[in-house]
């Protein structure tokens, strides 16, 4: 009887230390958390992305209205033409040099013409690095993160 006592007490110290373990686990995870900011973060880039493409999608309308009927679609694929090679070109003289997915600081120029902004530079950021405005410039310096 005292054998099958001492098992029994085993077994329950056991099963408490596991359920206490596994509670002690969710308890310390934070997985609600990063499950909310993971949320938020696609929503807010998703929308980012909708609005974008409404703009486009509404001024290609509002232009392709104005037309008889057989020549919307033409217009629409030459204002989406237009559109997309607008965007691409905003990034100045940096086209193809840029890594996706990876901050930069960048420092906006006045455009010409009517064009309103231009990229005057841009820096990749490193985490070992601090960046800050040079004394009396608009200038970034950097230096190793200490």
């Amino acid at each position: 009887m005292a054998q099958n006592t001492s098992r029994l007490l085993v077994a329950l110290i056991a099963l408490a230390l596991g359920a206490g373990l596994f509670l002690l686990g969710r308890v310390t995870s934070n997985a609600d958390d990063r499950y909310a900011a993971g949320r938020s973060a696609g929503y807010y880039s998703g929308l980012r992305q909708g609005e974008s493409r409404g703009v486009q999608e509404g001024r290609s309308l509002q232009f392709a209205t104005s037309l008889p009927e057989d020549s919307r679609e033409a217009l629409r694929a030459s204002f989406d033409a237009g559109y997309t090679a607008g965007a691409n070109d905003a990034f100045g003289g940096y086209d193809g040099g840029w890594y996706v997915s990876t901050p930069y600081l960048i420092t906006l120029a006045k455009g010409s013409g009517a064009i309103t902004y231009d990229l005057s530079s841009r820096t990749l950021l490193h985490g070992d690095t601090d960046y800050f405005l040079c004394p009396n410039t608009q200038k970034i310096c950097h230096r190793p993160h200490r």
